[in-house]
């Protein structure tokens, strides 16, 4: 089914792009260009990272927030497609965590505020940053650090886990009630 799928969206893309062609179309900054090569590329390369996204446990929007910006998306546009995604894939965790009796409500309660702050901290920062110097790098940057963070905290987690052995698993984690 998804390769059907696929294929008729790039049939319905490259049949877009070539009307575009045809009249002369004038792309503004941040639009897509699906052309053959765009129509194999971004579509492989989405699957891959949402496949590694799954396996490291990381929201979708981390790994495609910067896909995005290399796609030449407006820097605000992807910002917000992060999000949204990383909101769906916390909360689709997060009920997972409930569901199993994985998630300590203290802990939960805690990390909650920590993050709501965070994000409004964040944005008031970025958008005070973004109004005084005309400048929309700094979200690509803010996304590349916050890919750097996580790819060096869960190096981190990676090496407590191994240093743990079997320990490690059979207490719930970082964020889980022990067995």
């Amino acid at each position: 089914w998804i390769f059907m799928i696929s294929f008729m969206a790039r049939s319905y893309l490259l049949g877009r792009f070539e009307a575009k062609k045809r009249c002369d179309y004038k792309y503004v900054d941040g639009d897509i260009k699906w052309d053959g090569r765009a129509t194999i590329v971004y579509p492989i390369i989405c699957a891959l990272a949402g496949f590694f996204a799954g396996m490291f446990g990381v929201g979708g929007g981390i790994v495609k927030g910067p896909l995005m910006l290399a796609m030449g998306v407006h820097p605000k546009v992807s910002s917000a497609s992060s999000a949204c995604m990383i909101f769906f894939t916390s909360f689709t965790a997060t009920t997972s965590f409930i569901v199993f009796g994985l998630l300590v409500p203290d802990y939960a309660f805690v990390c909650l505020f920590i993050g709501f702050t965070a994000t409004y901290v964040g944005q008031i920062v970025l958008f005070y940053l973004m109004n005084k110097y005309q400048r929309n790098s700094y979200i690509a940057f803010s996304i590349g650090g916050v890919v750097l963070l996580s790819a060096f905290l869960m190096t981190v987690q990676s090496m407590v886990s191994l240093a743990e052995g079997d320990h490690h698993h059979n207490s719930g984690g970082i964020c889980g009630k022990g067995s």
